[in-house]
């Protein structure tokens, strides 16, 4: 009987949780498609919250909740090109993140996430351009914001790290209480 109870109360956190996740991830990326300003911003902070359901309840309900975030952003979300970011490469980052950290060698983990960001970034350029930009100039050279490009998603990296280490450290002991 007790162990039952304990498997309710582990569904019913779960089921909490994956609210609250899919209510901020959806939020921000309505942020993101509305708002003139902090577009970038507010597309990363979405990718963030699945981190969270990865800590606590590991990657298999990490991933349904990218799945059920993705489905209503995409029904919701005006801006579809804020939705094929997400679906493509910010949502699942932190299940990809989570298994890649887990080598515990920092330079192949490097390695395998830009090759990773190359392969999603040739993706979104391939369809984008030919699809949405294929008459418009661009008088930077692809390879310059490809490089640009680099340095973005290294810097979101680092803040993607940095918010896990502000939710393990601070933020989930306050939530656990």
């Amino acid at each position: 009987m007790n162990n039952v109870i304990k498997t309710k109360s582990n569904i019913a956190k779960q089921v909490a949780f994956g609210g609250i996740n899919i209510l901020l991830t959806t939020v921000s990326l309505y942020l993101a498609s509305t708002l003139p300003t902090n577009r970038i911003f507010f597309l990363a902070l979405s990718s963030v919250f699945l981190s969270v359901i990865v800590i606590e309840f590991g990657t298999k309900t990490a991933f349904f909740n990218y799945l059920a975030s993705s489905i209503l952003g995409f029904l919701i979300i005006p801006n579809k090109f804020i939705m094929v970011t997400y679906i493509l490469l910010l949502g699942y980052y932190g299940i990809v993140k989570y298994y890649i950290e887990k080598l515990d060698n920092l330079i192949l983990e490097w390695i395998i996430k830009l090759v990773i960001f190359n392969i999603w970034l040739y993706l979104v350029y391939s369809f984008t351009y030919s699809f949405f930009f294929a008459d418009i100039s661009i008088k930077i050279p692809t390879l310059v914001l490809a490089v640009i490009a680099q340095v973005i998603f290294i810097v979101y990296d680092y803040a993607y790290s940095v918010a896990i280490w502000y939710y393990r450290r601070k933020l989930r002991n306050v939530i656990k209480k």
